[in-house]
């Protein structure tokens, strides 16, 4: 009688051990009803923006989202293409890549194979207090046989990093979104020379010297202000420091550092320009423009977090436990 409710008592052990494991992995009704939808005004907004687009088997999500920057930049240019400042963005591919796998653990991401390497975002045409303008030329075409003999130096400094965008998406996108309105300078009026623009400051502009002349090098922590006083110090004008905020972790991740420049391609402060959400903090050595956590340290990430991994191992060993259960149990009921 003894034997044979020891073995019922630990089926029923293993059971409701299976049970807690399985239900871990599965969303309860509370965490579904925090699932955000589209609302019936976003889901018109995007119907309409469908009929305007001619859908192909070819055509990528990431035309599709060119598209709808063509139509959202000429709501907020509104005509109107004048700017004051080119904005040269140079961002930390780590942190790049971290951000889509967190919004897709299978996203594949091309990095660069040089360590502690800052590669070039963009240069953007922005007029101050606004964003933009963007999608100057609506007729405008990209070529990229224009741009074979920097082809080499594009693919170095100025990478599309994004594993599953095609070909040359980057900078296609970025020629027609931003070139077109840099254009109206001679210096940078074709194709060539925007984008050999971007090279040149690129390689006069190395990031991870200028940090790491302070002592700042990736797998740290610092201040935002400590990154911010390293870069006054060797740009000689006032950037804008923007980070990934993870809400999960409360951590906040180094992404990119924007460097301003006027009409005349000279380096000047950002003072004034509108970077998202990035906002002017003053503080005794100086004013700061970033979104970064002003009074938590900013993590520079050495490398992107592999979610896969770390989800096979959040569950291996629960599966391993249970297994050695039932191995056990049936050791003992023998």
């Amino acid at each position: 009688m003894s034997q044979r409710f020891c073995k019922i008592f630990l089926t029923c052990c293993a059971i409701s051990t299976f049970a807690t494991v399985y239900s871990a992995a599965t969303p309860d009704s509370d965490e579904l009803a925090e699932l955000q939808f589209p609302n019936e005004d976003a889901l018109k907004r995007i119907e309409e923006v469908k009929q305007n687009i001619f859908f192909s088997d070819e055509l990528s999500s990431s035309e599709y989202h060119d598209d709808l920057d063509i139509e959202m930049g000429l709501l907020e240019n509104g005509g109107n293409y004048e700017w004051d400042l080119l904005i040269f963005t140079q961002q930390w591919p780590v942190t790049t890549c971290y951000h889509w796998r967190e919004e897709d653990k299978d996203h594949e991401c091309k990095l660069p194979a040089a360590k502690e390497f800052w590669t070039v975002h963009g240069v953007w045409p922005t007029k101050k207090g606004h964003i933009g303008p963007s999608f100057c030329n609506k007729t405008a075409n990209f070529d990229i046989n224009l741009l074979s003999d920097i082809k080499d130096e594009l693919n170095h400094f100025w990478p599309d990093i994004d594993g599953e965008s095609k070909g040359d998406w980057l900078w296609k996108h970025e020629w027609l979104k931003h070139g077109t309105c840099a254009a109206v300078l001679e210096e940078l009026n074709n194709e060539l020379k925007y984008f050999s623009q971007g090279i040149t400051w690129r390689e006069g502009f190395q990031l991870s010297k200028i940090l790491g002349d302070s002592g700042i090098h990736p797998d740290s922590n610092n201040t935002v202000v400590a990154i911010h006083a390293a870069l006054v110090k060797g740009l000689g004008k006032n950037p804008s420091i923007h980070c990934l905020y993870d809400s999960k972790k409360d951590v906040s991740y180094l992404e990119e550092i924007r460097i301003c420049f006027d009409k005349s391609l000279n380096a000047t402060d950002c003072d004034g320009v509108k970077h998202g959400n990035a906002v002017s903090i003053d503080y005794p050595g100086g004013t700061v423009i970033t979104n970064c956590h002003i009074s938590k340290p900013v993590h520079y990430p050495s490398l992107v977090p592999n979610r896969r991994r770390q989800e096979e191992n959040k569950w291996k060993f629960p599966i391993v436990n249970l297994y050695k259960l039932v191995q056990f149990i049936m050791w003992f009921t023998l």
